[in-house]
Parts: structure tokens; C-alpha cells; sequence
């Protein structure tokens, strides 16, 4: 005796006859892409390059200086 309302699942155990999983299945085919191959990468400019070594002296001297000022500190 089936109370439901679909009559291929029954009431008492219901995965028996349905699936269990389900399968998700991506097909790629790479034939219509084409690969573009970077021969040379790109080089940063002297003047970018003169930036980021002025930022990194300038955080050097900034640190530099806090030492000195706390060491300063401390000895009097």
C-alpha cells in the first residue's frame, strides 16, 4: 500500500530505487583555442625601478632614525 504520490518510489526505503549520486560531466575542447606564448616578459622601466628604490632607502632611514630616537630615549 503506497500513500505517495509517485509511484515509482516507495515509502519505506526510497534510495533503493532512485540513484545515489548524481554525475556532473564538463566536456573541453581545446582545438578551437589558441595558446598565445609570452616570449619575454615584461621589464619595469628605470624610472619605476628609481621609485621603489627611493621608497625602500626612504622605509630604511625612516627605520633607522626611530632606532636611534629610541635608543636615545632609553639612555636618558
Amino acid at each position: 500500500m503506497q500513500t505517495t504520490t509517485t509511484p515509482w518510489i516507495p515509502e519505506e526505503n526510497p534510495s533503493l530505487d532512485g540513484p545515489d549520486y548524481v554525475a556532473l560531466v564538463i566536456e573541453w575542447d581545446d582545438s578551437d583555442y589558441q595558446v598565445t606564448k609570452v616570449t619575454k616578459a615584461p621589464s619595469r622601466t628605470p624610472k619605476a625601478l628609481l621609485q621603489v628604490g627611493g621608497v625602500v632607502v626612504a622605509g630604511a632611514l625612516g627605520a633607522l632614525a626611530l632606532v636611534a630616537w629610541g635608543i636615545h630615549r632609553l639612555r636618558s
